[in-house]
């Protein structure tokens, strides 16, 4: 997946996830909001089939792109470990 930043700014990252699906954008947005450092997250879709979804990420303090990172790595231990307890069940 291409990954273009579209605005960085001191509390603000903008990106376009080179991807129609919208499920990874959705996910980061929700997850963001649950951060008390975060101002505000969400993601738009110009046109759902000619365009890729934008995240964009204001935060109270704090790098945008750093709390980013962390999220993602924080969804991807959760898929790992979903995935180990869901090969473990289907053995």
């Amino acid at each position: 997946m291409d990954v273009k930043i579209l605005v960085k700014e001191k509390n603000v990252l903008e990106l376009e996830l080179g991807t129609n699906e919208q499920s990874l954008a959705q996910v980061l947005a929700e997850r963001l909001n649950q951060d008390s450092d975060v101002e505000f997250a969400a993601y738009k879709l110009e046109h759902p089939i000619a365009s890729f979804p934008r995240l964009i990420v204001k935060t109270k303090k704090g790098d945008p792109s750093k709390l980013l990172l962390e999220k993602l790595k924080e969804i991807k231990k959760e898929i790992t470990d979903f995935r180990k307890q869901f090969a473990d069940i289907v053995k």
